[in-house]
């Protein structure tokens, strides 16, 4: 295979979706390892969680035979990390429903819009039917809002949860004893706050592949999996920056829960595997139609789990207003893809 073989992304149109429903299963997923351990503040399960996912990225840059390294992926890479370091504070403020809504919402018509219509410097994806498109937004938009009416049963106190969607790993400290910054304040400041903070996770997911698009754009190489061990990377360096300056600030006490490590190794693998598919399936149609598809099908999966697995989902109402936010999800992925 020569170089200009190598560097192609001739992709039937069929694989991006068949990649799609593989990234969805794994996003959908990979919350499940971590699920009945303890967390603590999230910020040591983050670190391993970004060194599982920085392993993905040296295994792909191995198959793809070491291609150049690129330094403007790592920006991608430090805004995706600061977006998920949000999610715990986004939670002790406004709660994981409200939480999500916001920062699901904005990600998926940010992420979309920079594609679609050519933001910071990239070609736009212009869409072969622009009504079918359209409505595919709305719909996917509008599917968020039926999770937050969704009612789940937790588990014990003394274990921490954690939350999955597309593109986040989200970790909710359940310790009620601990008094933090967050707890001290006032409903007015916690709202402020907590939304402040979503809406800037929001646009942080929504334009952390925004430097890999550009950086494939520019360069001879058209295969996305050529960036992502510099993305990767960022994820990486990223998530231990801040984790230095969390140590600091905890003054060298940080919380760690050793027990978390293998399992944040296999969820850190199982992201790392999602957002190969991802890339993948961006290969084979573009950022305008697979970004807002893959924004639909974890929240499907995740919520299986919870109703199959966990029975956490249960009653008629709660599974009805699934059974509706699944229907209109996929109404919405079918319409985008028909967009194509």
């Amino acid at each position: 295979m020569d170089a200009l073989e190598a560097n192609s992304t001739s992709l039937p149109a069929y694989s991006g979706f068949l990649f799609l429903i593989g990234s969805a299963v794994f996003y959908g997923s990979n919350y499940l390892p971590v699920k009945h351990y303890e967390t603590g503040d999230g910020m040591f399960f983050q670190l391993i969680l970004c060194i599982a996912i920085w392993n993905v990225g040296f295994v792909v840059n191995c198959i793809r035979n070491f291609p150049q390294f690129y330094p403007l992926p790592l920006l991608g890479g430090f805004l995706w990390a600061t977006g998920n370091i949000n999610t715990v504070p986004i939670i002790r403020t406004i709660g994981i429903g409200m939480g999500l809504l916001i920062w699901g919402s904005l990600s998926l018509i940010t992420g979309w819009a920079t594609a679609r219509f050519g933001w910071f410097g990239l070609d736009a994806n212009v869409p072969s039917n622009f009504t079918l498109n359209y409505i595919g937004i709305v719909l996917a938009l509008i599917s968020a809002i039926f999770y937050i009416f969704v009612k789940s049963e937790t588990r014990t106190a003394q274990v921490d949860s954690v939350e999955s969607t597309n593109s986040t790993q989200v970790l909710i400290e359940s310790d009620e004893n601990q008094l933090d910054f967050f707890d001290r304040l006032n409903p007015v400041k916690k709202r402020i706050i907590g939304i402040s903070l979503a809406i800037t996770s929001g646009i942080l997911y929504g334009q952390c592949n925004t430097p890999v698009l550009y950086t494939t754009q520019i360069n001879e190489s058209k295969n996305y999996l050529d960036y992502m061990f510099s993305y990767y990377t960022g994820i990486l360096l990223g998530s231990l920056g801040y984790f230095v300056l969390y140590s600091a600030l905890k003054k060298n006490k940080p919380i760690v829960y050793p027990q978390i490590i293998l399992p944040g190794l296999v969820s850190g693998w199982m992201w790392g595997v999602a957002n190969v598919c991802y890339f993948l399936a961006t290969n084979a149609l573009n950022q305008a139609i697979s970004f807002p598809i893959s924004n639909c099908g974890p929240p499907i999966v995740a919520n299986f789990w919870g109703i199959v697995l966990y029975k956490e989902i249960k009653g008629k109402r709660n599974l009805l207003i699934l059974g509706a936010g699944f229907s209109v999800a996929i109404t919405a992925s079918v319409l985008i893809g028909l967009s194509t």
